[in-house]
């Protein structure tokens, strides 16, 4: 857990926030840490079919960057993005 706050942390450097759960869904969704399209296909396609609303899809990412932090990764892939989508709608 304390690796997971310090990649979180290391991340989030130079910036307001240091932990996931703070971080603004815009600046998931921005240039800084924008996933991109493959691996959120799922997420997006929850969102369109209004399975979630954006403000669950920005809990989703945040729930990811945990997941993936966890887990020791850079950053989230599609498993960390479905293991947190599955608990957000479970």
């Amino acid at each position: 857990m304390a690796r997971a706050r310090g990649a979180a942390r290391e991340r989030l450097a130079g910036t307001p926030w240091s932990l996931n759960s703070t971080v603004p869904g815009s600046w998931l969704r921005g240039r800084q840490l924008r996933l991109d399209r493959a691996t959120t296909a799922a997420l997006d396609r929850a969102l369109e079919r209004g399975g979630i609303t954006m403000r669950g899809y920005d809990r989703v990412l945040r729930i990811a960057w945990s997941i993936a932090d966890l887990e020791g990764a850079d950053r989230p892939g599609t498993e960390e993005l479905g293991q947190a989508l599955y608990l957000r709608t479970g």
